[in-house]
């Protein structure tokens, strides 16, 4: 057991079998590159891929342990790790990374877009700095980057796409107005881009987890919301392990777990306002609005809310 997810008192109650890899990666060993990698989901993304023998080009903000994480995998598995500490959320971040991967000739034959922003509170009471770099990173910085490192990813013999979306990205989510539609956005843009490069060499995905325990503020938020949290979240090892799996089998949709592929069912059957009034009702217990007033509205660095 997790031992952050014991103090928590959190543990999710339902697990998922992990998808075994079909594919082998060429002899020229090409790279992954992993936004968001220093932590949380990001990591084990970065993790999985290690175990599946892919160099890694990993990417994170500075100051979050970017380093070590890189020597550990690049030791633990024999991989070529190199890193580049930076902020998506800046301006021209996503040219300076791509130019710098140039500059290192590095081939790159998968990008993961995780790097991501959450968040969850009354709109009314948001800040508008954190709204603002919540739609940069989830959105503008994807779309760049996936635009940017497209043609280098059409001349690999194969290539793949992973962009991480999220279970809001079916919802219009009170509690959620802004990070839920940036999620919606994810989802469908990976899902038009998908079709749009049928027959290339590139596959698309966009994953869709529920509650993941990646930080503190994520592990409150979910013991907030009591059985319906534990029961549809997951450590991030366990997702990353399942998202590559289903990536590598070319699966458009992937969605961590049971009860949330059900979830995303009942969401297309109930009424809107049914739905509405259930997620409202996750999120005004008096758990989790303390959880919100401490996260939320709290003027701490965006850093912190880097959830993935």
């Amino acid at each position: 057991m997790n031992k952050t997810a014991m103090a928590a008192g959190v543990e999710p109650i339902r697990r998922f079998p992990a998808a075994e890899p079909v594919y082998r990666i060429p002899q020229t060993r090409p790279f992954c590159l992993v936004t968001g990698a220093s932590r949380g989901l990001g990591q084990a993304l970065a993790e999985e891929c290690a175990r599946l023998r892919m160099n890694l080009i990993l990417v994170a903000l500075p100051d979050t342990g970017l380093p070590d994480v890189s020597n550990n995998l690049g030791q633990t598995y024999g991989i070529d790790v190199v890193y580049r500490e930076i902020d998506l959320i800046e301006p021209d971040s996503a040219e300076m990374l791509c130019r710098w991967v140039e500059e290192q000739r590095l081939a790159v034959n998968m990008l993961i877009n995780n790097a991501g922003i959450g968040a969850h509170g009354p709109f009314s009471e948001s800040k508008l700095e954190r709204n603002r770099a919540m739609i940069n990173l989830n959105i503008s910085a994807l779309v760049h980057l996936t635009q940017l490192f497209l043609p280098e990813l059409k001349r690999q013999q194969r290539a793949y796409i992973l962009n991480v979306a999220s279970l809001a990205a079916f919802y219009a989510m009170p509690y959620k107005p802004v990070y839920a539609p940036t999620k919606s956005f994810v989802l469908n843009f990976s899902l038009a881009l998908r079709a749009e490069l049928a027959g290339t060499a590139v596959t698309v995905s966009a994953l869709c987890p529920g509650g993941i325990m990646t930080n503190e503020q994520c592990r409150k938020l979910i013991a907030a919301q009591g059985f319906i949290g534990r029961i549809s979240c997951h450590h991030p090892e366990e997702v990353a392990r399942y998202a590559l799996g289903q990536l590598l089998r070319n699966r458009a949709i992937i969605i961590p777990g049971l009860i949330n592929k059900l979830a995303r069912i009942m969401g297309t059957v109930v009424p809107l306002p049914l739905t509405q009034l259930f997620i409202r009702s996750r999120f005004t217990s008096a758990e989790a609005v303390k959880t919100a007033a401490a996260g939320y509205n709290n003027p701490t660095s965006l850093m912190e809310i880097h959830h993935e």
